[in-house]
């Protein structure tokens, strides 16, 4: 028992001679309240301005899992003080300078929801306009490069952003771009139908804005990239007609007029050679009167096409047969007998 006393004194010595000697005088510090040597490295600064402008020097210095630790450290000690927001704001900087852009533009979305008072509330959302335009261009360069694992991410990336922008003003004017950039984000991405949902709501909630031209034509486009051969479903072929009626009338003089006629007449062709399938498929039956009703509609609605002649040929080749019970039904309509 003695020699176990023995070995503990000169353990306690050796541990108060290593903190009192070389860097630990400069470390270590006795602190009356805890009864116990602090760690001077790992107090917080004086005051919490102080402790926003030491977490901002090591950012400066590209310290950055420093800098993040002190302002963890601020959020430890000072709370919801003064400064508070200045040091939300810094966290999203530094994730900024790391690379980290989703990350970034969560922690300034965490000040416009904590801090919606801020002097830095405009900004961080200018900031997080940039980081979404940042992830949309790289999302361009790489979306080519089929060699690159992943490179839809970064336009996957750009909507979450876009998408806070949008909740963090929804319905006003400032909104209007984010929501329309969403849609350049999916159209992108190739997910027409997810591209012509949030160009319809630029149309739809934005009304006013400068981006309803762009929409408009996005709307168009979205639902002709969206369209299938004559064999499916052609709704997306009939939206696309509908949505380009929708810009010649709105915008008449626009550059892009010509080319949406043609993309009009394509999209009409293959609705119209759909509708001759059907047409076909009562022939097939001998359902000649069904036949002939499809056939004219075909001839009326889509004269422009080149199903339409075809249907043309087919009524001219096989007119209504005039029996005896067609011409009593006619008679009696001549005379308005029911």
């Amino acid at each position: 028992m003695t020699m176990h006393l023995q070995w503990k004194a000169v353990l306690g010595v050796g541990l108060a001679a290593a903190l009192l000697s070389g860097t630990a005088v400069a470390q270590w510090t006795w602190t009356p309240q805890t009864g116990r040597f602090i760690n001077i490295k790992y107090m917080p600064k004086e005051t919490p301005e102080l402790q926003v402008e030491h977490a901002r020097s090591l950012m400066l210095k590209n310290r950055y899992k420093d800098a993040l630790r002190e302002t963890n450290r601020f959020s430890r000690v000072y709370g919801d003080t003064d400064f508070a927001d200045e040091n939300q704001f810094l966290r999203g900087e530094i994730r900024m300078r790391q690379g980290k852009y989703v990350d970034a533009a969560k922690e300034f979305q965490r000040l416009l929801a904590e801090y919606p008072d801020s002097d830095l509330y405009s900004e961080a959302i200018a900031l997080q306009y940039e980081i979404g335009d940042s992830l949309y261009q790289k999302g361009l360069k790489r979306q080519n490069r089929w060699w690159i694992p992943l490179r839809k991410r970064p336009l996957k990336r750009a909507i979450q952003v876009y998408s806070m922008v949008i909740e963090n003003q929804p319905f006003t004017l400032e909104a209007a771009e984010a929501q329309y950039k969403l849609g350049l984000c999916h159209y992108a991405r190739k997910e027409y139908l997810e591209a012509a949902f949030e160009y319809r709501r630029v149309i739809e909630d934005y009304g006013n804005s400068e981006w309803v031209n762009e929409a408009c034509h996005g709307l168009a486009m979205s639902y002709y990239k969206a369209s299938y051969p004559p064999d499916y479903d052609q709704t997306p072929s009939e939206l696309a007609v509908r949505a380009i009626d929708d810009f010649l009338a709105r915008y008449p003089t626009d550059e892009r007029v010509g080319d949406l006629r043609e993309i009009r007449g394509e999209v009409r062709e293959k609705i119209a050679q759909q509708r001759l399938k059907v047409t076909q498929f009562h022939v097939k039956r001998r359902e000649f009167d069904s036949a002939r009703i499809y056939h004219q509609l075909l001839v009326d609605q889509y004269a422009d096409t080149k199903a339409s002649a075809r249907a043309a040929e087919w009524l001219q080749e096989n007119p209504v047969v005039e029996t005896d019970a067609r011409r009593e039904i006619s008679d009696l309509r001549r005379r308005n007998i029911p």
